[in-house]
């Protein structure tokens, strides 16, 4: 299931406001909303941080494990943080990756080649 459509569907079954949503779960109104339609703050599609996964998870009352996997339908990647000081720069470019074009596909499987032979 997209993360979008379980934003959706809780907001609906709590009868909560984006708002209200946003509140209890720690984050900004304009990041639930970006959250809900799959975009980042630069409309570009995206999957959330997993800081900011563990917000929603939380103000859902389910755990992180839980929410990632009913998302698992959608093939999410999620980079663990545990530490891990290049997690956002990995996560970023699995971001890309997963909406990237056959074309771009191709030009970065030939990068990686390039680099990681």
């Amino acid at each position: 299931m997209k993360l979008s459509d379980i934003i959706k569907a809780y907001i609906e079954e709590h009868n909560y406001s984006m708002r209200t949503f946003a509140n209890i779960c720690g984050i900004s109104t304009s990041q639930m909303s970006n959250m809900a339609r799959g975009i980042n703050s630069q409309g570009e599609k995206s999957i959330p941080r997993p800081d900011m996964l563990k917000k929603l998870a939380a103000g859902m009352g389910i755990g992180y494990s839980e929410l990632i996997s009913a998302m698992n339908d959608n093939a999410l990647i999620v980079v663990s943080e545990n530490g891990d000081e290049l997690a956002p720069v990995k996560q970023a470019l699995i971001d890309k990756i997963l909406i990237a074009t056959p074309e771009q596909l191709e030009k970065i499987q030939s990068i990686i080649n390039l680099v990681m032979p």
